[in-house]
């Protein structure tokens, strides 16, 4: 399906009904890798993957792109398919869109769900790599961004051959202006740090135990800042956690929707009964 979001085509699954679940994918990804939580949790809610601009089928814009602008055509997506506030889980760079989305627009949110990422801001050594990158993708294409990430999703000893293909599948329709407008707007992207006290909702950290993108630290670093936060680390798993160990990470999903029902209740609106899977 596509909407017209702020200008561009954006292409989105939405399955099931329920209490809504909108999943982000990272860099330089696309909606296929939720599946395996589409499948999981279509059955009791509505799940939403969207494709975020310039990746998947989604339209690109040149320039750069901020994750402020991708929340914003994710909170316009929302507005558009009347869902009312939701869980909304952020991988990797989808994380940082997730946390500014949860800064932007604290009332469109039941719950949030953190994978793989951090709320820090690059150092000015990393800003400048992906500066650096953003510019071989424009003379080589983004081929050479898959190259390079593709073998960080998953364990060091994971030799699951069909998964490793399965990833690069994912990746493979990333257009050469969003990767390179998303890698610009990752580099000046601000620090959410000193925002993190300030998240109201019932919210799950998750990582993988092998992740060499985004240590695991980070994730312990986030769950102690956020109030009330669980933090699930799973092992056997890389970066790509949800695709990779998808039973274990929809197991820990579910125990979460189960303890924001119950223990999270005088933390929410009434509304927070719905955290039942």
């Amino acid at each position: 399906m596509f909407a017209k979001v702020n200008g561009i085509q954006l292409a989105y699954t939405d399955e099931g009904e329920g209490l809504p679940m909108v999943l982000l994918h990272g860099f330089p990804l696309s909606r296929g890798a939720w599946s395996k939580q589409v499948e999981a949790f279509k059955g009791r809610h509505r799940v939403i993957t969207p494709d975020l601009r310039g990746f998947g089928e989604s339209e690109s814009t040149s320039g750069i792109v901020s994750m402020q602008r991708l929340a914003e055509d994710i909170h316009a997506l929302t507005e558009q398919l009347a869902t009312g506030p939701v869980i909304l889980a952020g991988h990797s760079m989808g994380g940082y869109v997730a946390l500014a989305f949860a800064n932007a627009f604290p009332k469109a949110l039941r719950g949030l769900m953190l994978v793989a990422t951090k709320a820090g801001t690059d150092s000015s050594e990393a800003a400048a790599a992906r500066h650096a990158l953003a510019e071989k993708v424009r003379a080589q294409g983004p081929a050479v961004v898959v190259d390079a990430m593709a073998p960080k999703m998953l364990a060091a000893g994971n030799a699951d051959a069909r998964m490793a293909a399965a990833v690069r599948g994912i990746m493979k329709n990333a257009s050469t202006e969003g990767v390179i407008a998303t890698l610009l707007g990752m580099a000046e992207r601000p620090d959410e740090n000193d925002r993190l006290d300030q998240i109201r909702v019932p919210t799950l950290v998750i990582a993988g135990s092998e992740d060499t993108v985004i240590p695991p630290s980070e994730s312990e670093a986030l769950a102690k800042a956020i109030p009330g936060a669980q933090l699930v680390l799973i092992p056997r798993a890389g970066q790509l956690v949800a695709f990779e160990q998808a039973r274990a990470f929809n197991d820990a999903v579910r125990n979460w929707l189960a303890w924001g029902s119950h223990g999270l209740a005088r933390s929410l609106s009434s509304s927070a009964t719905d955290f039942l899977t």
